[in-house]
């Protein structure tokens, strides 16, 4: 079997540990303090590339969720803005309405038969549950371990992608994790239930 362990958050521990001792642990060995410290270098190398991943993750979702709420706040006055211009008389002659995009075909929504599209991928050491929100205020977002019953309801999201940054049931061991969404308005979970998506997380 490899010593390098597969999974990334242990092949990480792994380097951490390989680090912290290898200067100490050499001379009982046999190895030179220059041949152990060559290799400290080569294992702190390969952590600093691993941090400035990790950092560069931590960031992107951080980006991620002040876009959502950036976009959310100003899409509201820009939505206000151009009811406004539509009253103008100069409009309707205009021509701009079109020019900019300003008129999109009448959607009858039907709470009924509502049915979110969802996927689930794997970001970052974390469960992206993304897909298009389309007429509803929110999502109510459920997960299982694939076998287990019954549902459990993790969050309600607004702003779309969900993040599921939970551990896993058992360190160290995958699971198969299912997500299923239900569309929210008023408070109220209403429509049809997602399909079932599946996805195998390793921690």
């Amino acid at each position: 079997m490899d010593f390098v362990p597969g999974q990334r958050v242990r092949r990480y521990q792994w380097y951490v540990n390989l680090s912290e001792n290898l200067l100490t642990e050499a001379p009982k060995f046999g190895l030179s303090t220059q041949e152990a410290t060559a290799a400290k270098a080569v294992v702190d190398a390969i952590i600093a590339a691993m941090d400035a991943t990790n950092a560069a993750e931590t960031a992107l979702t951080g980006a991620r969720t002040a876009e959502q709420n950036i976009e959310a706040q100003k899409l509201l006055i820009l939505r206000g803005n151009i009811r406004n211009w539509k009253t103008l008389p100069l409009m309707p002659a205009s021509g701009s309405e079109g020019v900019l995009q300003l008129t999109g075909a009448a959607i009858a929504f039907d709470p009924s038969t509502y049915k979110p599209v969802i996927r689930a991928s794997i970001e970052g050491g974390k469960v992206v549950v993304s897909g298009a929100k389309k007429g509803v205020e929110g999502w109510a977002i459920y997960t299982r371990l694939r076998g287990s019953q019954p549902w459990e309801r993790l969050a309600v999201e607004n702003h779309p992608p969900y993040y599921d940054t939970r551990p896993l049931a058992q360190a160290n061991v995958p699971e198969v994790r299912e997500y299923m969404v239900r569309g929210v308005m008023d408070d109220q979970e209403i429509g049809l239930d997602s399909d079932i998506v599946s996805v195998t997380f390793a921690g």
